[in-house]
């Protein structure tokens, strides 16, 4: 400030700006500021950690562009307690404790009481120091208290919430923008509680597809368990976890039969987002659990993304992240017209400015540039394959995990490089981390029916409708996705039928290519040259001398597939 007053008060203001940002973020509320400091409450003490490792490890990340002596560090004291309102004012023991505990921590630490680590030592695996029994100025009390070092709250985070990731590739921290949820030990609702084992069991698998899940964190099992054989308080849950959706349910054990319900509520408001039940025999358990696990996923999935975006499309400006912008753009997505996916375009654009390590931007650009191509909107259909295939590999670079981004990779090294064993293998890898990615089962189909493998084609593009049975994604992706699948097993009655569905919804060009020479195949040739004619419409400079080139089919089926589609009409 001495050295040069009017940048710092601007770069000092700008910091605590972000800050209150990240406190209404963490469901926070600032209620006193004075000079370069502030005071707020949060509905939980996770909350509040969560809030504070946030705040440092982001300026952290911010300071390191600065000198030592040019950086701007804050230190934070957390307490739990009761606080007075009295008009405008709030104050109380509890807040002076709390700004007595802030003097204690080192510049860009965190020192909270023990009524603070008594509620999150069990969720949040942070390097806790212990500091002692200390005397605060103006405290009766002793305040027994903990530190997190400077040097560890970058690197502390919260676990199972995932607030802060590492990137293998840069060590670089971003943040976990996801919705949290918790699935609880299903209860049993016999009088003889002797099979609770086996209602509690049955969440296993659901945690593990949901897991899987890219759009939402998931508690882990080990912090659900306290919570079994009980009926459970959701707003308590939630604020225990820290978790903004809770999944519960129930298991009726009537001698050979089962029936088993499913819930998922807000935690906060407590409402009721989506119920279930399944019926089925208890011989049949695993089945039944692979159901469960699938159905309630591929449910949950919906639900969740559609509270997500009305949050997003809500909130301030003030307080717009780079998820809130990812959001708003599937909303645009879901609109599915032209005009609707240049304005995702630029929405997801601005995530990814914003936020360069999140990779979620990435993939839905990949997808976006790809969707376009197959309604037909494209101007230039191979710049969007190489622009879909850049942001999916830029999106992988991220994260490793992210299904949508290696289904899409996997999918264009296919098409555009013909790779297709390759191809595989990271189609593969996208079903394993996300089992419940429709697309990535689609694209598998794709590649899997282009190596000649019309069973495992098949196979992949039933559990893609099945996991995605209505939608953009199933017009667009999943009918086409089976057609083509029945046309290389030699079934084009099939093979017409999926290919008309799918024609009834957009004008994916590779469908109707599709849909012709099955037509061809099986005859029906009027109506193929009228598909064929459509086709042309949508792309009238298509020429198949120059589609020989870039096609991913080869040897045999390529050939004949290229000569019924002449029959049709089709130019050379």
């Amino acid at each position: 400030m001495n050295r040069n007053e009017e940048v710092t008060h601007v770069r000092v203001s700008a910091d605590i700006d972000r800050v209150v940002r990240e406190i209404n973020r963490s469901h926070g509320r600032v209620f006193s500021f004075a000079g370069d400091g502030l005071m707020a409450e949060f509905p939980s003490a996770v909350d509040a950690l969560r809030c504070a490792l946030r705040i440092q490890a982001e300026a952290g990340r911010r300071n390191s562009k600065f000198l030592p002596d040019e950086r701007i560090v804050y230190r934070i004291g957390l307490n739990a307690g009761e606080i007075v309102a009295q008009g405008d004012r709030t104050g109380g023991n509890a807040v002076n404790v709390a700004a007595r505990l802030q003097e204690l921590a080192e510049p860009g630490g965190i020192c909270l009481s023990a009524a603070v680590y008594d509620q999150v030592k069990g969720v949040a695996a942070a390097d806790f120091v212990w500091s002692g029994e200390k005397q605060l100025k103006n405290i009766r009390e002793v305040v027994a208290a903990y530190t997190i070092p400077a040097a560890r709250c970058g690197i502390g985070s919260m676990r199972p919430l995932a607030e802060l990731q590492i990137s293998n590739s840069s060590r670089v921290f971003h943040l976990d923008y996801r919705p949290s949820l918790a699935v609880l030990p299903f209860r049993s609702m016999q009088e003889n509680q002797e099979d609770a084992y086996f209602a509690e069991g049955m969440v296993d698998d659901i945690i593990r597809v949901l897991g899987a899940l890219k759009d939402v964190v998931v508690v882990a099992r080990t912090s659900t368990l306290t919570y079994a054989r009980t009926a459970p308080d959701i707003r308590r849950v939630g604020q225990e976890l820290n978790v903004r959706y809770v999944l519960h349910g129930s298991v009726r054990h009537v001698k050979s039969d089962l029936r088993i319900t499913v819930e998922l509520d807000d935690a906060m408001t407590q409402n009721m987002i989506w119920a279930d039940s399944f019926h089925g025999r208890a011989a049949d358990i695993f089945e039944l659990q692979d159901s469960i696990a699938l159905r309630t996923a591929s449910s949950i999935a919906p639900h969740v993304y559609q509270r997500e975006i009305r949050r997003a499309l809500s909130k301030d400006r003030s307080s717009i992240t780079a998820y809130d912008l990812t959001l708003q753009a599937l909303n645009q997505i879901q609109l599915n017209d032209s005009a609707s996916l240049m304005k995702a375009q630029e929405l997801l654009e601005g995530a990814t400015a914003m936020d360069s390590d999140y990779s979620a931007p990435f993939s839905h650009l990949a997808y976006l540039h790809l969707f376009r191509v197959g309604q037909g909107w494209s101007p230039d259909e191979h710049e969007d394959r190489l622009a879909a295939a850049k942001a999916a590999r830029m999106a992988v670079e991220r994260d490793r995990n992210d299904a949508l981004g290696l289904a899409i990779d996997g999918h264009m090294r296919g098409y555009l490089l013909k790779e297709h064993q390759s191809a595989l293998s990271i189609l593969d890898r996208a079903t394993a981390v996300g089992p419940s990615c429709a697309l990535a089962w689609t694209f598998g189909s794709f590649t899997t029916g282009i190596m000649g493998d019309s069973s495992g084609a098949l196979f992949r593009a039933q559990q893609a409708l099945r996991l995605s049975p209505i939608g953009p994604d199933a017009e667009c992706w999943h009918e086409h996705a089976l057609s083509q699948a029945y046309y290389v097993a030699g079934q084009y009655e099939e093979a017409i039928r999926w290919g008309r569905t799918a024609a009834k919804h957009g004008r994916q060009t590779s469908n109707l290519r599709c849909l012709t020479a099955s037509l061809v195949a099986a005859g029906e040739l009027e109506e193929a040259r009228a598909v064929a004619d459509r086709h042309q419409m949508a792309l009238p400079k298509f020429r198949l001398l120059t589609y020989r080139l870039y096609t991913p089919l080869k040897g045999e089926i390529r050939d004949l597939f290229i000569q019924r589609l002449a029959r049709a009409g089709i130019p050379d």
